[in-house]
Order: C-alpha cells, then structure tokens, then sequence
C-alpha cells in the first residue's frame, strides 16, 4: 500500500529554526501533492496561530490544533471535531496554578488566553525574544486567568503550564499525572507542560482523520521532534523523527530522519515516495 497521508508537526519539525520553511520541503510537499496525497499540519498552536503558508500548501485541507484538541477544515476554517477537558479535570488542574504560581494558558475554541502581566512582558517570565513577538502577537490578555478558566470550565480544549525550570516542570508533571482525572500530560517545548483530554492527543486525533477518509494507518507517514509528536508518529507505519527530537519522540518512532535544519521531512518524504533528491 502507498502512502495516502502525510501529517507532520511544524515548530522544530517541518519549519526551519527561522520560521521558515525551506526551498526542499516546498518541493517535497508539492510532489506528494501532485501525487494526490493529503498533507496535515499537526501542531500545539491554536488555529489561527497557523500561518498562512501552512493553511496555503497544497495539499492541506485539514489542521490538527492544540495538541490533538481539535481538527479543523481550512476551507471553512471551522472545527470538525473535538476534546474538550472535563470540568472536574480543570478544576483540579488549577489546583497547581495555585500552589506553584506558575503562568497559565487556557484554549477555548482554538483561542489562547493567559493572564495580562504575562501578555504584557513575556521576557520578564522567561520567553525568549521569538517566544515573547509570539505570546504578544497570540494570546488573548485577561485580568485573572484563574477566574477565567472557572467561568469556563467546560469549554477549555487544553491548558498549558509555563514553567521556570526544570524543578518546578516535574513537581507539576508528577501533580498532574497522579492527581487530575482524566487528562493526558505531553510537552512541545521544554518550558511547557500541557494537558488535554485523555482521549485527546495528537495520535488519536489522526486516526480520526483517517477514518474520517477512508485511509489505514498502514497507508500514514507522520513526523515529529517533541513528547508532544509521540502519539502520533506511533499511531502509523512510517513514524519519522527528527535528529533533533526528544528522547520520547525517536523511542517511538520506526525511522530517524536529519534535523529540521537539514530538510529532514523533505528527505524521508523523497526517499519513501521513491524519489530521492540526489543528496
């Protein structure tokens, strides 16, 4: 069987460290798209924080969001499915925010939100110069993020945690995993601990997807770098990780490619579509 679709994560992954997306992956995607082959973005950001040159490749015609919390049509650029947190599960979450004082962001529809300091000087809590542009340009400010989140409580498509370091990362995790119901803990970044759905996930909402076409996950190739990305590349026959993937990641995947810097998704996609680019 050939392959029918491709679904690949964007930060540190498909795009260069720039943003960018290099002259070899153009080429790649338009050859698996002249092929007939669905290409899928797959990524933690909220819809609209896709930028145009994803939403305009060929081949797209559907966006995994918030980490798997989400799946949406680009044509109409409405949501076609969704896991939303339980209520109790956010309650229960806020729980740390409170104890650990840490930065929070909540998803409602695809829209980011955090508390309004954090909006306003993201620097001053850690964010790096692109990381700060991205938080200003993105997230929503609102005054009192857990009062937010309590009003809402059963509209949230995912949280996310914004840690300090390493110390402050895995008392949360350790919180979360043994203490919130229902919920799955993943990471896309260092910094982050973020939580969906337990039936959530980048994985499980591919292989909607992908019964919603008509295609196995023996004809799927999926690429990825971050704990995040892991769902999702074991959920097929050609899962890809990138050289520069997290330990999880490359544990879950059957095949290593090079890194994003070295067009590492435009080299699988040429070696498996039995075109090599002569490199």
């Amino acid at each position: 069987m050939g392959i029918k679709l491709i679904a690949s994560d964007l930060d540190g992954t498909l795009l260069t460290d720039q943003k960018t997306l290099s002259y070899e992956t153009k080429r790649a995607l338009d050859m698996a798209a002249r092929r007939g082959i669905y290409f899928v973005p797959a990524t933690g950001r909220s819809f609209k924080a896709v930028p145009d040159i994803i939403k305009e490749l060929p081949g797209v015609e559907y966006i995994i969001t918030a980490n798997g919390g989400a799946l949406y049509s680009v044509s109409s650029g409405k949501r076609i499915y969704q896991r939303l947190l339980e209520a109790a599960s956010v309650e229960k979450a806020l729980e740390a925010e409170r104890s650990e004082k840490t930065v929070l962001e909540v998803f409602i529809d695809g829209e980011p939100y955090s508390e309004e300091a954090y909006v306003k000087a993201p620097m001053d809590y850690g964010a790096t110069e692109y990381g700060a542009e991205y938080v200003r340009r993105t997230r929503i400010p609102v005054k009192n993020i857990v009062s937010f989140a309590l009003k809402h409580k059963s509209e949230l498509d995912s949280m996310a945690f914004v840690c300090k370091d390493a110390e402050e990362r895995q008392r949360l995790r350790f919180y979360l995993e043994s203490q919130v119901p229902e919920i799955y803990v993943t990471s896309s970044v260092p910094h982050l601990l973020e939580i969906g759905h337990k039936d959530a996930g980048k994985g499980n909402t591919l292989l909607y997807l992908l019964k919603k076409l008509g295609i196995s996950p023996e004809e799927a190739m999926a690429f990825g770098d971050a704990d995040n990305d892991s769902s999702m590349i074991s959920a097929v026959k050609y899962g890809v990780a990138m050289e520069n993937g997290s330990p999880a990641c490359k544990k879950a995947a059957v095949f290593l490619t090079k890194s994003n810097q070295k067009d590492g998704v435009a080299r699988a996609i040429f070696h498996f579509l039995g075109k090599e680019n002569g490199r």
